[in-house]
């Protein structure tokens, strides 16, 4: 297994179970479709002709096409002249699949706040990066003539049209969602203050000038007026589960048993628990096999779950609960056939304030081995890529925030799937700047004269966004 491979299943955590046939299948139809880029509409063929191409069954072809379904990048249409057609996956019904993953697992109104600012800071410099015309930037002000919360949210999301670069979008759907999950009840998420008009003006003029500096440091003030809105319920946002019931439509129906499994998973499974026979989950659901078995895929899909043949077996708790919301994440950015050159700069950018959150959120053990990978990966000239990438998994780790994590997870495995020259290693000097930060910040928290966070945020944001540009890697 080659470097690149060893990054993609690190990051997916495909590696923690075996693929079963129609997820590989899956896997090479769309890599032909990010090699090809036939536009929405097209048809790759019948599933006959799909069964000869991939040289597999047809049952097995059946299975990899409705995951693609399932994850908006195509659809079956039957008859002479159908086959499966090529579609666009949908931002906001990703944004929304994203924002249930971190309802389930439990996100705090901490976590949501760092991520909130790391994305924010980044969608204003890409912005001012792409330089908008007058036109765009008048949608700007259109944005934000909502009176309450929905008026932050919406200039977020505009700020997030003005970078073009795909992999944003959804991003910031999903912060949105949850954002509101943390304004719900809260009085106060009404209050718009006059200075979110003020400051989208002067945003304006800076995103006009390409000044990304100065477009980070005003969007910055509208962080505090957008965090004064939000609070921690008395319960942690969580799933949106709808309860089971007869319908006429009955993917809807697997899709309700699967949401109210996936709820009970998340807040209470343990890795290789078992959820039952077919017959025992078919009489708690009142459902049919069919609409189970359905229900069941759908799991499969997301991670969260595997199906165990043999007697006391059953339906089994995967270890690995994030690996189909990247899947679904990388199938948006294929169909969206977004740069792979990009995936890169947003990774820096997305990772500005990881180094000072881990560093100041370690305890003893976690600092010694923080310390103890630095000083493997400084050792030498040549440093391996997937050693830097297990040393910035576990800054990820300790700076516990589970939506940085995941989307840096998705853009490292898209770079390292699609990159068609991904070096295997790599010259320390390159990295030097990032290991000299995690090493002063490191020293400086060893000492117990440190800066503060918010001092040390602003040394990690400089040093991420200088590496942002030059692109060591």
């Amino acid at each position: 297994m080659n470097a690149a491979e060893r990054i993609y299943t690190a990051s997916t955590r495909e590696g923690e179970t075996a693929a079963r046939m129609a997820e590989i299948l899956a896997r090479r139809i769309e890599d032909d479709i990010a090699s090809l880029r036939p536009p929405p509409g097209d048809a790759l063929g019948s599933l006959r002709d799909l069964a000869k191409r991939y040289s597999v069954g047809r049952a097995v072809i059946r299975e990899a096409i409705g995951l693609l379904e399932r994850r908006g990048l195509g659809s079956l249409r039957p008859g002479p002249s159908g086959g499966f057609i090529v579609k666009m996956p949908q931002v906001d019904a990703i944004g929304e699949e994203l924002a249930d993953h971190f309802r389930a697992v439990g996100i705090t109104l901490s976590q949501l706040l760092d991520a909130r600012e790391a994305v924010d800071l980044m969608i204003v410099r890409l912005a001012a990066q792409a330089r908008p015309g007058s036109m765009a930037l008048g949608r700007l002000e259109l944005a934000t003539d909502a009176d309450d919360i929905h008026g932050h949210l919406a200039l977020r999301s505009e700020l997030a049209r003005l970078t073009r670069e795909p992999a944003v979008m959804p991003f910031v759907k999903c912060l949105n969602a949850l954002t509101m999950d943390f304004a719900a009840g809260n009085p106060e998420a009404s209050d718009y203050p006059a200075s979110v008009q003020l400051a989208t003006a002067e945003l304006r003029r800076a995103l006009a000038q390409g000044d990304g500096d100065g477009a980070a440091a005003t969007f910055g003030r509208l962080h505090g007026d957008l965090f004064r809105l939000l609070r921690q319920p008395d319960n942690v946002a969580e799933p949106h589960v709808e309860e089971t019931a007869r319908t006429s439509d009955e993917r809807t129906l697997a899709a309700l048993v699967a949401r109210r499994l996936a709820s009970d998973i998340m807040q209470n499974g343990r890795a290789g628990q078992r959820l039952g026979s077919e017959w025992d989950l078919c009489e708690r659901f009142s459902v049919s096999r069919l609409t189970l078995r359905q229900a069941i895929r759908l799991l499969q899909d997301s991670g969260l779950v595997e199906c165990r043949r043999g007697r006391g077996n059953g339906l089994v708790v995967r270890n690995s609960r994030m690996t189909g919301t990247i899947r679904l994440l990388l199938a948006y950015l294929i169909g969206q056939q977004m740069d792979v050159r990009s995936a890169g700069t947003i990774l820096f950018q997305l990772n500005c304030f990881m180094p000072a959150l881990a560093v100041s959120r370690a305890d003893a053990e976690q600092r010694a081995k923080l310390e103890e990978l630095l000083l493997r990966v400084e050792q030498g000239d040549v440093l391996e890529r997937f050693d830097l990438l297990n040393f910035v998994h576990f800054v990820s780790r300790v700076a516990d925030n589970p939506v940085i994590d995941l989307f840096s997870r998705c853009l490292a495995a898209y770079e390292a799937r699609f990159h068609p020259f991904l070096a295997e290693r790599l010259p320390v000097t390159l990295q030097a700047s990032y290991f000299r930060l995690m090493r002063q910040l490191l020293d400086q928290a060893g000492s117990g004269t440190g800066m503060d966070l918010a001092r040390m945020k602003e040394e990690a944001a400089r040093v991420m966004l200088e590496m942002s540009r030059s692109r060591p890697i």
